[in-house]
């Protein structure tokens, strides 16, 4: 990957799938996306394009996902049966169960009329970020039809929307000073990528880039690829996808996806004190994760032990034999002759 010129701002567009996805972020990732909004608005070290249509198919989607999200946020008072009635706390815990329910259940509403109030703290982030849209011409509309006519990326089954935005990036991306003109694209629409690597741009959307604007175009399948590449000191959101992942493993539903959820982890580099505790956790509590261990030592228990051995002196001796229980190897060799004699 060249080096990005330091004279001019990045090109950046993020796809409306990525925007949609701002509103499962927890309050520290939102926070995060605020040092995004900065480095648009006020630093001015993104140059971000937005589109009508990007808008138009935000809104579209906007209401559907917020339910996608909060609506498994409910809580329901559990029924007891009545064999338990004659408890001397039965009475207490069925008030107590109701009343947590009361409460649960006004949160989730509270957040329901925020969001019909356009009142979210994403809707603000949102609205920053959306602002100024490049609307689209006639033009633009016949050459993403013809685009989609033809059998070019990107779009599938005469859907304009991708093919509009890009048409639109085409044309609206002006050549530098410098005469390269990179554009920057995060996505996970796989009408973008490449069959052959679905982390790369499709060959055919990076030789037609490089030939009408002198530059790169690159993909990056999420938010945080783009920071990690860009602004590696904006880590809340890498922090937020190992948290996901540490929780996930304790729930692995098979060897396979025991596995994938490793080597997607391992791949995010160190973790902090409290992240090595939750995979710890999970993984011990988990035979999907020991049992697939038997079998795939070096990428099951190699690569956790990667992980964790960082923080191995903070466990207790009873904590590091267990470990080394459901998790033996010849990863551990590089234990010192202290820990190996527990």
């Amino acid at each position: 990957m060249k080096k990005e010129s330091t004279k001019n701002p990045i090109n950046l567009f993020i796809d409306t799938n990525i925007l949609l996805d701002f509103y499962r972020f927890s309050n520290a990732d939102l926070d995060t996306l605020g040092k995004l909004e900065d480095l648009i608005i006020k630093a001015r070290k993104i140059k971000l394009y937005v589109t009508q249509q990007q808008v138009d198919e935000f809104y579209r989607n906007r209401d559907k996902v917020i339910k996608e999200y909060i609506g498994s946020f409910k809580y329901d008072a559990p029924r007891f049966p009545k064999a338990f009635c004659g408890h001397t706390d039965y009475n207490t815990v069925v008030n107590e169960s109701r009343k947590l329910a009361e409460k649960i259940n006004k949160i989730r509403q509270d957040i329901l009329e925020e969001a019909f109030d356009g009142k979210l703290k994403v809707d603000t982030i949102v609205k920053n970020i959306l602002r100024s849209p490049i609307d689209m011409s006639e033009g633009i509309f016949n050459k993403a039809k013809m685009r989609i006519d033809i059998g070019n990326p990107p779009g599938k089954n005469g859907s304009l929307g991708d093919a509009i935005n890009w048409e639109i990036l085409l044309k609206s991306v002006n050549i530098k000073d410098d005469f390269f003109t990179d554009v920057h694209i995060i996505s996970r629409d796989g009408d973008f990528s490449s069959a052959l690597d679905d982390h790369k741009l499709s060959t055919f959307l990076e030789n037609e880039w490089s030939s009408k604007k002198f530059g790169t175009a690159y993909l990056y399948k999420s938010l945080n690829d783009f920071l990690e590449r860009h602004f590696p000191d904006i880590k809340l959101i890498d922090e937020a996808i190992k948290d996901g992942i540490v929780e996930q493993i304790g729930s692995a539903s098979s060897f396979d996806n025991a596995r994938a959820l490793i080597a997607e982890l391992y791949k995010k580099g160190s973790l902090s004190e409290d992240q090595v505790r939750v995979l710890y956790k999970s993984a011990i509590s988990n035979d999907q994760v020991y049992n697939a261990h038997r079998y795939s030592p070096t990428i099951v228990g190699g690569r956790l032990w990667e992980l964790i051995k960082p923080h191995w002196g903070k466990f207790t001796k009873e904590s590091q034999k267990k470990w080394l229980n459901y998790f033996p190897g010849e990863y551990t060799q590089d234990i010192d002759d202290k820990l190996t004699m527990l």
